[in-house]
């Protein structure tokens, strides 16, 4: 049998290499030399006689076998990690101290301002726990999560793949904002069509989904589908584009509490932004806990997703509206 050629620390290391994608980076997790996790994927390779990864342009890519071995080794290892974490229970009744490392994905401004001061809670609370952190946009995390490569990820709006579940926790408010100076070239703002094509805009990516989606919410949607914008800029990084709006680049979507923020965030700049208030109920950008339905989650990772979702509970929406200019249209 197969079982009795192999070993666990070969498996061990096959999954660290797979999510990570690197040998380099599986080393570095696992505190290991680099040809040591070489040789241990070579060894498994050799014994069921079929590359696991290819080795393309120094990237490693992984083979139909490969992702067919993840599905398999993932759920053995963690089911057998929280078998023996079972066993580990002291007289009382209560669990060991948590281990293990998890791989938390999540949107750029909302990660770094809402997930990690509760990351760091956590990790102050758990020195067993150790996190991987990875940010960027939904549809990264929707492809990393099917991988296998994220343990879960917190998304906003966006259709993921049926195999991955979520859970709203949090409504961000967005808001459209530009500089008081480029504010005044535009003339007294209107809630209409003619002056919202006036203006300059930025926006994250080609195509203006964010702003045509806030001119949808507040103009309706064939308003805002005929409306013809000048993008000036386009930067996938929502610190980016709070700089190219405060500079006066233009008008742009952004997350009420950094925009609340940014007097902070860039100290001594001595700029001020102004809101448009739109017209009805703020834009709501739904914020879900995202992770692969049939996929076994260590106890590190339970316990985290557990905590973060109680930290979000009742928490609703963004932080109340601040002022930041004295006048709102």
């Amino acid at each position: 049998m197969n079982l009795d050629r192999i070993n666990l620390n070969q498996l061990r290391v096959f999954t660290a290499v797979y999510r990570a994608g690197s040998m380099t980076e599986a080393a570095r997790e696992l505190r290991l030399t680099q040809s040591g996790v070489s040789q241990h994927i070579q060894a498994l390779e050799g014994m069921l006689e079929t590359p696991l990864f290819d080795r393309i342009r120094q990237r490693l890519v992984p083979t139909p076998a490969s992702h067919s071995l993840f599905e398999h080794a993932s759920r053995a290892l963690d089911g057998l990690e929280r078998g023996l974490e079972s066993l580990r229970r002291d007289s009382s009744g209560s669990p060991r101290e948590l281990r293990g490392r998890v791989t938390v994905g999540m949107p750029i401004e909302f990660g770094n301002n809402l997930v990690v001061p509760r990351l760091a809670q956590f990790a102050r609370k758990h020195p067993g726990v150790s996190f991987q952190l990875r940010l960027g946009f939904a549809s990264d995390m929707n492809r990393e999560l099917l991988k296998g490569a994220m343990d879960f990820a917190f998304v906003d709006e966006f259709r993921l793949d049926p195999e991955i579940a979520a859970e709203k926790v949090y409504d961000e408010t967005l808001d459209l904002c530009i500089a008081e100076d480029a504010l005044k070239s535009a003339g007294r703002p209107k809630l209409d069509a003619a002056y919202f094509e006036r203006l300059d805009y930025v926006e994250y990516a080609a195509g203006e989904p964010l702003l045509r989606r806030w001119l949808s919410h507040h103009l309706g949607a064939r308003v805002a589908q005929r409306m013809r914008l000048r993008v000036r800029a386009n930067v996938m990084d929502v610190q980016g584009l709070a700089r190219l709006i405060a500079g006066g680049a233009g008008a742009g979507i952004l997350p009420s509490h950094l925009a609340a923020r940014l007097t902070s965030n860039f100290p001594g700049e001595g700029f001020s932004l102004h809101r448009f208030k739109g017209k009805g109920t703020p834009l709501a950008n739904q914020i879900s806990l995202a992770w692969l339905r049939d996929r076994t989650q260590s106890a590190a990772t339970q316990a985290l997703m557990e905590s973060l979702r109680a930290s979000f509970r009742g928490t609703g929406q963004s932080p109340p509206r601040k002022s930041i200019s004295k006048t709102d249209s």
